[in-house]
């Protein structure tokens, strides 16, 4: 009987652990216009290396990217700077002037500039 009530504590505290874990997930939409087929890939790539994505989506057909996020760990809004800060526009933000000379010249046609 002992031992039955060990196994039962063990399972009780450990579903306990795994229901403490759990991450609560947000998504946002957010658009772009300086993207294309080649420059999704570097968009992508680099929105991961922002704390707390789980999943990134670029759709350079609609101009928009899908992001999957862990909402304790950023916001929409720190998603936005952090495109912008990479040289992409986000929603009503424009990217940064600097930062969006050195992407690939691929888009310049699309480009927005602000001053």
């Amino acid at each position: 009987m002992n031992r039955k009530k060990f196994i039962s504590t063990l399972t009780l505290a450990f579903s306990g652990l795994g229901a403490a874990g759990h991450k609560p997930s947000a998504n946002c939409l957010i658009k772009t216009k300086r993207i294309c087929n080649v420059c999704k890939y570097n968009l992508g790539r680099n929105i991961y290396f922002e704390k707390g994505v789980k999943d990134v989506e670029v759709d350079w057909v609609k101009e928009t990217i899908k992001i999957v996020y862990d909402s304790t760990r950023t916001n929409a809004e720190k998603l936005k700077q952090f495109i912008v800060s990479i040289g992409y526009d986000a929603d009503e933000l424009k990217a940064n002037i600097k930062k969006r000379e050195i992407l690939r010249p691929c888009c310049e046609d699309t480009i927005t500039i602000c001053k």
